[in-house]
């Protein structure tokens, strides 16, 4: 046989012989597929969605153990400018306090008066609080909360809590409260045709008192203080408060103000305003008083600051 007929014999011979040993190689197994994308998906909006149940309940709870609350009416804010005042302490401090209840108002969007205004939120700190405020209440009784009657006053007097708040509120017409320059107790009890849409009052907070114990601060920091104050100050807190497991400086003296874990379940403590009382301010001041669903409204408006 020619050579160049072998050689091409023996090249088709090579490729056969390779074509078979292919053809009895195990074709390789095929790799496993991906995780189904759907698989994914759900398991995350499942756990959003548990979360998003769990904060709802956690914001219901907080909002329903802290305001003081009647049905027929709205929860209490401040409709009139704010002008505070502090006193008993030194100038530096009294200065501290007196900015910062000022720049906590401004977060929240509650209404802060100018320079020259009539002090109506004052904050007084002393030593000796049942004398004070018990010669303070003979001279200007009109200062006080007269809604509980003379025995509220003298349980708040007496009461050994290391910050005693009085509110001046009263329930107004929506209208009243937005056009009474300053002079809500001049508008109190007057009324206006509601629905189930608007509410046919408001309550309107018009001046408030915090009476600090200087001998219960058992190492609060000024710092601390100012923002337990102006939590207090700006909306009508419950004096038994329980907020549940959420994270509130409202918890500031449960356990002499440690930032530890005080009340609640073993909530931690913040030492200023937490998320959370920055989410209830801004809330309870951009929801429309009027509107007869204000609480679920407030309570909205936290899930979506929290989140955010």
């Amino acid at each position: 046989m020619p050579r160049a007929r072998m050689s091409g014999a023996l090249a088709i011979a090579l490729l056969l012989s390779t074509a078979v040993s292919l053809a009895q190689t195990p074709a390789p197994a095929p790799a496993p597929e991906p995780p189904s994308a759907d698989g994914v998906v759900e398991t995350v909006t499942v756990e959003a969605q548990r979360h998003r149940e769990l904060l709802e309940q956690r914001i219901a709870t907080f909002v329903a153990s802290i305001v003081e609350r009647d049905r027929r009416d709205s929860l209490a804010r401040w409709q009139v400018p704010i002008c505070p005042l502090v006193a008993g302490l030194p100038f530096d401090k009294g200065k501290f306090v007196f900015e910062r209840v000022s720049q906590v108002a401004r977060d929240a969007g509650a209404p802060l008066a100018g320079d020259e205004c009539a002090p109506n939120l004052l904050i007084v700190v002393t030593r000796d609080p049942v004398a004070l405020i018990e010669r303070w209440w003979r001279q200007q009784p009109r200062l006080f909360n007269q809604e509980r009657g003379i025995g509220g006053i003298e349980r708040t007097i007496r009461t050994a809590a290391p910050v005693r708040m009085f509110y001046n509120a009263c329930s107004v017409a929506p209208l009243v409260s937005r056009t009474t320059g300053g002079r809500v107790a001049d508008a109190c009890n007057t009324g206006a045709l509601g629905s189930r849409l608007v509410r046919n009052s408001v309550r309107a907070l018009y001046s408030a008192i915090a009476v600090v114990d200087l001998r219960d601060m058992n190492g609060v920091g000024i710092g601390a203080l100012a923002d337990y104050v102006a939590l207090r100050a700006l909306a009508q807190i419950r004096e038994d408060a329980q907020p549940g497991d959420a994270p509130t400086i409202l918890r500031l003296f449960d356990r002499g103000g440690d930032g530890g874990t005080g009340g609640g379940g073993g909530a931690v403590t913040p030492l200023e305003l937490s998320p959370w009382d920055r989410a209830f301010l801004a809330s309870l001041y951009r929801v429309d008083s009027a509107d007869a669903t204000q609480v679920a409204g407030i309570k909205l408006q936290m899930q979506h600051e929290l989140v955010r």
